[in-house]
């Protein structure tokens, strides 16, 4: 996992002036830490690297603002650093879990065609059909959500096609992604449709 970084030098000093507000000391911190803390900890809990930047900024960022309740103790600030990003990792793992089992929801909606449907033109009807039912409940949620939905599950789009399309880094697209498919779940559910059963 490699080794824990040499603490910096005046490490107490830098701390201190961290918390009250001195983003070059924080700067330096984050130069010293960032590297060990992205490749020894981030990228093996996640295994994958652009969620590993996204968990460091949010580690950095949560740092910043809870250094004025960090409480000193050695042989320095990387260990505390360390159960930061560790807990960022794991609640991305967990909204990664949650997302699936939503994203899974969603697509059981836009794949219930009716069983054992061979003709190819009773099977289009049935998906336009189906993509009307689905562009009624999209009409109701927020059309950010909206649009993250038909790209990258109606159109089938790749994560990283879609967040170029959004202008958004791939793990803010996949809470977005989070986000829409719950909403999508409550519009069904606020109209009292169920996109299987009646195709």
């Amino acid at each position: 996992m490699g080794r824990k970084p040499d603490p910096l030098a005046e490490e107490r000093a830098l701390v201190e002036r961290a918390a009250a507000g001195d983003r070059r000391a924080f700067e330096q911190i984050y130069r010293a830490y960032a590297r060990a803390i992205f490749g020894y900890v981030l990228v093996p809990m996640l295994g994958d690297r652009d969620d590993a930047e996204d968990c460091l900024r949010e580690t950095f960022l949560s740092a910043f603002g809870a250094l004025r309740s960090y409480q000193w103790k050695e042989p320095g600030i990387y260990p505390w650093l360390k159960v930061l990003a560790k807990n960022k990792a794991r609640d991305l793992l967990r909204a990664s879990g949650r997302r699936q089992r939503l994203r899974g929801s969603f697509q059981e909606h836009v794949e219930a065609f009716v069983d054992g449907g061979t003709d190819p033109l009773d099977e289009e009807l049935q998906r336009e059909h189906l993509r009307a039912r689905i562009e009624v409940v999209l009409a109701e949620v927020n059309p950010r959500y909206a649009r993250i939905l038909r790209l990258r599950l109606l159109e089938g789009r790749s994560r990283e096609d879609c967040a170029a399309a959004l202008d958004v880094k791939i793990g803010t697209l996949d809470v977005l992604l989070f986000r829409a498919c719950k909403a999508f779940r409550q519009a069904c559910d606020k109209q009292g449709l169920s996109l299987r059963g009646e195709l």
